[in-house]
């Protein structure tokens, strides 16, 4: 039986764990704390995953939260006018609903699945002149310890699939609950100040809704690292609604935090890192999750390209049958995994950048005809469909050309206040 070594519990690190344990694999992860106290600390991120990844679960049988989660079925967007509404606005339905589920309540779940499959879960924090020692241990050593600035030697920046070099959000998020059950499934706002969301999840506390803003760097969204507490946090919210959403000026009126720790401030540098380290004694390492492909959260691909990542990589042991795990084997593990992240993380940062006009009009012809809303809405799913679409403005306007007498104003773009 094989043995593979993982740094990191997270959703990449444990799904992959889980499915190779299914297989046969002998597997030890290394996790920094335990269940019981991943489930009562602070917030670790928002999620939300949509169907590719939820399938993922499924296979698995670790979907353990179906029956509780609330459902996530539509997609409604807005942008940011000149008066007090939107200068353009749609809602459409997923084709199949997405998910958040509480990173906490996963976590705390999945520790414990893995050690009945009869996985080893090692509590120890790893540090990058640690790994040397791990990797004697087993044929192979994931690193999926996340993202952060720990592993930049290990694993270099890769600066031809990195085009930012500083964090281009600060992102503030909470957890509320309250009268928020008329809202559709996931609420996205955009002006030029940032974005903001809102979508129901299941928190460690029970059904709740989570609301987040990324504001662009100097603008007056950037304002969470003055924020102390989860009351100050829940007025800057309503205030940031007020003024720059003002459409959904009343959202959270009736809401109320759902508990002290339920917040959480951020900058995330988005960055694709070379995949194989090599450790001093010439053992080589694979990086996987965020510590390979960090994104900010703002297009949701963060979970969804970790179940993606947990997938190709199984899929790549598996194949590799008797094999050494070599230098050979783990550049093309990645590769099979940046197959499907290279389109995510392009949609991603170009989220990011001030939209083209291109992109513009295709927003606008959403609220007019509902096939190009629909488009655009599962781009979050399966971000595959952005290139050779909305990655090539040429390629744009045809398609909303071709649909010009059904989509009123085609090829003429907003403009967005």
């Amino acid at each position: 039986m094989r043995r593979i070594g993982i740094v990191g519990a997270g959703q990449a690190g444990l799904v992959l764990a889980i499915g190779l344990r299914q297989k046969g694999y002998d597997v030890t992860v290394f996790a920094e704390r335990p269940a019981d106290e991943v489930q009562a600390g602070r917030l670790i991120s928002n999620q939300c995953l949509f169907a590719p990844a939820l399938q993922r679960e499924r296979e698995l049988g670790i979907n353990f939260w179906d029956d509780e989660a609330p459902p996530i079925r539509e997609v409604a967007f807005a942008a940011a006018g000149e008066g007090s509404e939107p200068s353009m606005a749609w809602r459409v339905g997923l084709d199949r609903p997405a998910q958040s589920v509480d990173q906490r309540v996963k976590v705390s779940d999945w520790m414990a699945e893995f050690e009945r499959l009869g996985g080893e879960l090692r509590l120890r924090r790893i540090v990058p002149a640690e790994l040397d020692e791990c990797a004697r241990e087993f044929e192979l050593l994931v690193v999926a310890a996340g993202r952060g600035p720990q592993f930049d030697a290990l694993f270099p920046r890769d600066d031809e699939r990195s085009p930012y070099r500083e964090p281009q959000r600060a992102i503030g998020i909470l957890y509320v609950d309250g009268k928020l059950d008329a809202v559709p499934g996931l609420t996205f706002g955009m002006s030029p100040t940032g974005e903001f969301f809102l979508l129901p999840v299941l928190s460690v506390h029970g059904p709740a809704h989570g609301i987040g803003f990324f504001g662009v760097p100097g603008g007056p969204l950037d304002v969470w690292d003055s924020v102390a507490d989860v009351e100050q946090h829940y007025e800057t919210a309503r205030r940031l609604l007020r003024t720059q959403y003002p459409w959904q000026a009343a959202l959270l009126d009736d809401a109320r935090p759902v508990a002290p720790t339920e917040l959480l401030h951020g900058r995330i540098t988005p960055i694709v890192r070379h995949p194989v380290g090599t450790l001093p004694s010439g053992a080589k390492v694979l990086a996987m999750g965020d510590t390979a492909v960090t994104n900010d959260p703002v297009g949701g691909q963060g979970a969804n390209l970790a179940a993606r990542a947990a997938r190709a990589y199984q899929e790549a042991i598996v194949d590799r049958g008797d094999r050494p795990f070599d230098e050979e084997f783990m550049h093309a593990a990645f590769a099979r995994y940046w197959h499907h992240a290279r389109p995510a993380t392009r949609f991603n940062n170009d989220l990011l950048a001030p939209p083209p006009e291109h992109v513009l009009a295709t927003l606008a012809a959403g609220q007019r005809e509902p096939r190009v809303a629909h488009r655009f809405a599962h781009l979050f799913e399966d971000p595959a469909d952005y290139e050779g679409w909305l990655d090539d403005p040429e390629a744009a306007w045809r398609y909303l050309q071709s649909g010009a007498q059904s989509v009123p104003g085609a090829g003429t773009a907003p403009t967005v206040k």
